[in-house]
């Protein structure tokens, strides 16, 4: 029964993640309006026009960046040319997106959430496993912070695909650390059965095989342990390696989720390899970040992000983690859950041994029942929670070097935080749920109401009637938070803002009349040109939606590494100097194609949170244009009046002598 609930669940998941996507044609053929979007969409189209070697480089200086989400969308036009069909970029990235969103990411938290599930009821027809596989799928869906930012904010395709499959390395690395500690606890009780029988003491006589099942017994259980151990390493590695591969900096989500249940299970000798891994990662993402961005604040940490500007208020962004960043009546329902799931934990942590009876047997820790990690998890859940809380409030509400370094790792900026919330709310109820049934037997409730505040008597509540309240607590918050959930309903209507093409808004990024002119500008120029612009004004649309061979592809392709070249275009352009300038953009296109420039109106206004925007002002300087054009520098190729004003495409004078 469980497998069948849990298609079920992830299936209703699906529906929901389909029912929140915008319902407009115009998403599956048009770009996405946002600041981010034209560089993942670049780096789909140069994966396909390079090949997947292309993917060790993918920003326009040749620096890397994570690849596999966009492996993904030009695997998918691929496939689809191979039937003769030809899918647009933009269709292939919304399907990837949607998998990965819709059924990858409710099955990884559902999957999160049987490791404490498993415990109730390992056998049998399993009901109350079934119907949280069920409820857990859904619930995983229900916030506003993960997967709906990701698409609303940025777009963060990369680092949503990663935390979407970030759930299964949090289960294989739980799962490991069980096979482990097992391993060691059975090679603890092996040696010192040894030593009792004398065996230690032994150890000049020559060696025998095992001949009596008493001997024989001990060397299975032996081998089946390390059985047991390998398949969890592999797995991971493979699973983590492939959450690297999506976006590297989901290792510090990772760590700030595993480390309480590391510290709390695992020998001092793993911490401390694990407390040097993390000294080691650190010092090799500063090399990094040194080398990649050129900066003089790296030494003193408050003033790191000097541009960054608190957006809410603490209790602002603590009512948004207590309710999981959920509107409306379920946002208050989950915030009371989450408090009544943070009671029985702290009631677990006090009694372990009331819970989770039928789970082992030979417990190993005298006053814990026969799950030994009982009290550990429980702990480790509420520290991760209050991690996370703390990470996500330094990263929305406060300012100095403490919240500077507690959220570096993830660019400073609330968006990624928010879309943990998710993962350290979630298994808190789970295992809540979990802690409430588990166990054999009827419990009593106390009801000092009956006895003048006195504690007396009760009700006694059987396993199956605990088991059901909980699914229908549950079951009622999973159903209440899908509707009235005005938040996450206004990152859809975003999104479907952000696909539109009209002029309502003629300054913004893409409009109906730059749709038309960038047709018009490549019909001019050819694929093969390059097209120096502004990408600000949108002109950097260009190259997903007609091919266009853009200087500037993206908003932001720096000048570190092999991208010099976009710096020295901006000094050589504002110089006022015809030789230099020509000097300089003339080469671009290899001696046979021209080079064009194209003005485009002013930047857009949403997108003027880029910090360096200011490098593109020269392209905007009418006089210097002007004066461009009178030397012959530039010559007017193509007058797009019609579209805007001052729109027009023009040719660099490559033929003229350039000193």
């Amino acid at each position: 029964m469980v497998p069948l609930c849990s298609v079920i669940g992830v299936g209703i998941a699906f529906g929901v993640v389909m029912g929140w996507f915008p319902h407009t044609s115009m998403i599956w053929q048009y770009p996405l309006q946002q600041i981010d979007a034209p560089a993942h969409y670049y780096f789909v189209r140069r994966i396909l026009g390079e090949g997947l070697g292309s993917a060790t480089h993918l920003w326009p200086n040749d620096a890397y960046y994570p690849p596999l989400f966009h492996m993904l969308a030009a695997g998918l036009v691929n496939l689809a040319s191979v039937f003769g069909a030809k899918m647009p970029i933009y269709t292939a990235v919304n399907i990837v997106w949607l998998v990965t969103s819709g059924i990858v990411w409710p099955a990884g938290v559902l999957l999160l959430s049987t490791y404490w599930t498993r415990l109730v009821d390992p056998q049998g027809w399993r009901p109350f496993s079934c119907a949280m596989a069920i409820i857990v799928p859904v619930l995983s869906v229900s916030s506003a912070s993960h997967p709906f930012l990701m698409l609303a904010r940025g777009p963060l395709y990369a680092y949503g695909l990663a935390t979407s499959l970030l759930p299964y390395w949090l289960y294989i690395t739980l799962r490991l650390c069980d096979a482990l500690t097992d391993r060691w606890r059975r090679h603890k009780a092996g040696a010192a059965a040894d030593d009792k029988t004398g065996r230690g003491t032994q150890a000049a006589a020559p060696a025998t095989a095992p001949e009596t099942a008493s001997e024989i017994a001990p060397t299975m259980k032996q081998a089946q342990a390390r059985a047991l151990v390998w398949p969890w390493i592999l797995g991971f590695i493979v699973i983590g390696g492939l959450c690297i591969f999506a976006h590297p900096r989901i290792v510090f989500s990772w760590l700030l989720l595993m480390a309480p249940f590391i510290v709390l299970r695992m020998p001092w000798k793993v911490i401390a390899g694990l407390a040097g891994a993390v000294v080691c990662g650190a010092a090799a993402l500063l090399v990094y970040m040194r080398g990649s961005y050129q900066s003089n604040r790296y030494g003193n940490p408050a003033a790191w992000f000097h541009t960054f500007v608190p957006s809410r208020t603490v209790p602002q962004a603590l009512r948004i983690f207590i309710t999981d960043n959920i509107s409306g009546p379920g946002g208050w329902l989950m915030a009371g859950v989450t408090v009544l799931a943070l009671v029985v934990i702290g009631y677990v942590i006090a009694r372990p041994q009331q819970v989770f009876k039928r789970a082992d047997s030979d417990a190993a820790h005298p006053g814990e029942s026969g799950y030994r990690n009982t009290r550990r998890d429980a702990i480790a859940l509420v520290v991760a929670w209050l991690l996370l809380m703390l990470l996500f409030v330094c990263s929305t509400s406060l300012t100095g070097w403490f919240p500077n370094i507690v959220a570096a790792a993830w660019y400073r900026a609330e968006t990624r935080p928010l879309s943990m919330i998710p993962l350290g709310v979630i298994p808190l109820l789970v295992f809540a749920a979990c802690a409430v049934v588990g166990g054999d037997g009827s419990v009593s409730v106390p009801m000092p109401w009956k006895c003048g505040g006195r504690v007396c008597g009760g009700i006694r509540l059987t396993r199956t009637a605990r088991q059901s309240i909980v699914v229908v607590v549950l079951a009622a918050l999973a159903v209440t938070c899908q509707f009235g959930n005005t938040e996450r309903a206004a990152l859809s209507q975003s999104v479907y803002h952000n696909v539109q093409l009209t002029d309502e808004r003629p300054d913004e990024q893409l409009t109906s009349s730059k749709y038309r002119a960038l047709g018009e500008v490549v019909k001019v120029t050819g694929t093969r040109a390059v097209v120096i612009s502004d990408p600000l004004n949108g002109s950097m649309y260009a190259v997903s939606l007609y091919g266009a061979n853009m200087l500037y592809p993206i908003y932001n392709p720096m000048k570190e590494k092999n991208g010099a070249i976009f710096e020295q275009t901006e000094l050589s352009f504002a110089s006022g100097d015809d030789a230099r300038l020509l000097n300089t953009v003339c080469p671009l296109g290899g001696g046979d194609t021209p080079t064009y420039f194209l003005t485009m109106g002013p930047q857009a206004p949403s997108l003027q949170m880029f910090t360096f925007r200011q490098q593109f002002d020269p392209f905007h300087d009418e006089g210097l244009i002007a004066q461009y054009e009178r030397h012959g520098t530039l010559v007017k190729v193509r007058d797009l009046g019609q579209y805007g004003h001052g729109w027009a495409l023009y040719r660099f004078g490559c033929g003229v002598a350039r000193g």
